[in-house]
């Protein structure tokens, strides 16, 4: 699961993202950070400024989902 967000106005310059990947298992929040930005390398010579909001495993995206589902029913 992805989700990107142009926040620059629609030039394309600026991104705020949440990704889900079973490849984050194991790592800390930085080293999935390097993870994303390292996949994008190409992409961020061109992009001003990426903000990751979420950085989460498959597991704790399902456990977020649940807990945000609780709130609303609250």
């Amino acid at each position: 699961m992805q989700e990107v967000t142009d926040t620059s106005g629609g030039c394309g310059a600026s991104f705020v993202i949440e990704i889900v990947s079973g490849q984050f298992e194991g790592k800390k929040i930085l080293e999935r950070h390097r993870m994303v930005n390292a996949a994008l390398e190409k992409e961020m010579q061109e992009i001003h400024a990426l903000s990751v909001k979420k950085a989460l495993t498959p597991e704790q995206w399902k456990q977020q989902q649940g807990s945000e589902g609780s709130q609303a029913t609250a």
